[in-house]
Order: structure tokens, then C-alpha cells, then sequence
């Protein structure tokens, strides 16, 4: 290291001993301002724990409507009437046909992911 990066080291050293030094005042002269500062950082912290609980809510909620897609899809399987199903599960109609389509649509996106496997060819 030459004399000038030596320097230099020692200029940014310095800089960074006075910050501080001038910090310590400053929170001497409003120790409310540290508190402050803590109650911000938690809440911040706060706010990020949330939203990563909100994200696994979110998936949890996906997982039980295909969990539920599927169940539905092997009730009509046993040659069900969407109507029957809506009296065993106490379900409203409305949140079946949803449930159904899910499943429909999932099963679309498997089979297209297979490549069509199934698919005949005429």
C-alpha cells in the first residue's frame, strides 16, 4: 500500500471515528431520538414479517381450494350431480362450479405439461 492509499485510509478512518463521535452527541442531546429510531426499525421489521406471513397465507389458501378442486373432481368422478355435491360438502353452488374449474384448469395445465400424452391422434 502506498504512502497516499495510506493516507487516504487514515482520512476515511478518521471521517468515520467523527461521525460517530458526532452521532453520540447528538443522541446525548435527544435521547428520545434513539427510542425514535427503534420504534421505526421494529415497525419496519414488523411490516416485512407480515407480509411474508400474508405470502404463506396466501399459498396455504391455494393449496386448500386444489386440495378441495380435486376432492370435488372425484365426488362428480362417482358420477355425482354438481347439486349433490353442493349438499354433501355445504358448499354454495357458485363456489363448486369455481372449484371445478380450478380442477379443470389444473388438469389442463398437467396434461399440456405431459406433452398430451393422452391425446388421441385421428
Amino acid at each position: 500500500m502506498g504512502t497516499a492509499s495510506q493516507a487516504q485510509a487514515g482520512r476515511s478512518r478518521a471521517r468515520e471515528n467523527r461521525l460517530k463521535a458526532a452521532r453520540e452527541r447528538r443522541l446525548r442531546l435527544d435521547p428520545d431520538q434513539l427510542a425514535r429510531e427503534e420504534r421505526i426499525d421494529e415497525a419496519a421489521v414488523d411490516v416485512e414479517v407480515a407480509w411474508e406471513e400474508r405470502a404463506a397465507a396466501e399459498q396455504a389458501v391455494v393449496d386448500a381450494e386444489l386440495a378441495a378442486a380435486a376432492a370435488i373432481g372425484r365426488l362428480l368422478g362417482e358420477r355425482l350431480a354438481v347439486k349433490d355435491v353442493v349438499r354433501l360438502t355445504g358448499l354454495d353452488l357458485a363456489t363448486v362450479r369455481r372449484l371445478r374449474q380450478l380442477g379443470a384448469d389444473t388438469n389442463d395445465d398437467v396434461d399440456t405439461a405431459a406433452g398430451g400424452a393422452d391425446t388421441e391422434v385421428a
